[in-house]
């Protein structure tokens, strides 16, 4: 059985000569020895005022996001 053609990989052919992954690569980035970092994701706090948490989404923590969520739909009427 063939063996990828990337230095020091041993993992079998898929397509190209190449390994699964490196395959991948190849077909997302053009070249098969690119490795990208995985993102970091910024952590902010809740934008919701006098609230301290991680914002979880679109600015806020998972409560004021429901919160949130429910008034903007129209479901709670605030006056």
């Amino acid at each position: 059985m063939n063996h990828c053609l990337i230095e020091n990989c041993t993992k079998p052919v898929k397509a190209k000569n190449l390994c699964a992954m490196h395959h991948q690569r190849l077909l997302r980035h053009g070249d098969p020895n690119i490795v990208r970092p995985k993102r970091v994701k910024k952590m902010t706090s809740c934008a919701w005022i006098n609230c301290g948490k991680a914002a979880m989404a679109k600015g806020y923590c998972s409560k004021h996001y429901y919160i949130q969520r429910v008034l903007t739909n129209g479901k709670v009427d605030v006056t």
